[in-house]
Order: C-alpha cells, then sequence, then structure tokens
C-alpha cells in the first residue's frame, strides 16, 4: 500500500521542484545625446514615482498602525470588563481570552508603477529592453 502511495506522489513531489526560473532586462541606450537626456528624464520620473509610493505606503501603514492601536485599546478595556466579571463569578463568567494588537498592512502593499513607467520612457527616448527568463534553481 506504501509503494503505490509513493508512486503516486513521487511524479507530483518531482513536478512542485521544478525550475525556478526569473526575469531578466538588457537595456540598450539610445544612440543620440538627446536620447541620452530623456533617458536621464526618465531616471529622475522614475525617483519621483518611487519616493511618492513609498510616502503614500507609509502613510498607510501609520493610519493602519492607529487604527490597530485604537481597536486595542477597546479590545483591551473589554478584557478588563470581562475579568471583573469573571473574577466576581466564575461559573457565570467565562475567562475572557486577552486581546493581542493586530495591524493589517495588505491594502498599503500596491504594486509598484514606477517600473512600467520607466519602461515605457526608456523605450520612448529611443532606448530598447530586451527581456528574458534565466533558470536559476533547479535547472536540467
Amino acid at each position: 500500500m506504501m509503494n503505490r502511495l509513493a508512486a503516486l506522489l513521487l511524479p507530483l513531489v518531482l513536478l512542485a521542484c521544478g525550475p525556478v526560473m526569473e526575469q531578466r532586462r538588457d537595456f540598450t541606450p539610445p544612440a543620440t545625446e538627446a536620447g541620452m537626456q530623456c533617458v536621464h528624464n526618465c531616471q529622475a520620473q522614475q525617483t519621483t514615482c518611487q519616493r511618492d509610493e513609498k510616502q503614500r505606503s507609509d502613510q498607510c501603514r501609520a493610519k493602519e498602525d492607529r487604527r490597530a492601536d485604537r481597536a486595542y485599546e477597546k479590545a483591551r478595556d473589554d478584557y478588563i470588563t470581562a475579568l471583573k466579571l469573571h473574577a466576581a463569578d466564575s461559573t457565570k463568567y467565562p475567562m475572557p481570552k486577552e486581546p493581542a494588537r493586530q495591524a493589517n498592512y495588505s491594502a498599503c502593499n500596491v504594486s509598484s508603477q514606477c517600473e512600467p513607467q520607466y519602461h515605457s520612457c526608456y523605450r520612448s527616448c529611443g532606448g530598447q529592453i530586451n527581456e528574458y527568463q534565466v533558470c536559476v534553481a533547479a535547472c536540467e
């Protein structure tokens, strides 16, 4: 029985251990001086974009921290009240569960648009970007 199970699971395990691919890019700069100046402007725009995205993310995380702190304070107050009730009559009031502070930053993790914008700008300046896949692990 175990041999049959192993024989059935082995192909699945081998499929899960397939090659790990990574996206790579080769940048060919524009041939003209004007094109190179354009690329420098693209880089400045990308830097501004990244700074703005970081600032938005930091503000979002700070807002979530404040929300989590308020929720925790309320839950802690409710916990203290429930503890007092339990101490007064443990048969009537169960032992409450101690609260934990929980922050959810998932809404703050927005995918960046800076890199696609930079690539579009780079190409519009006359530069070329060659994108390809490279095997980096479990390659055959």
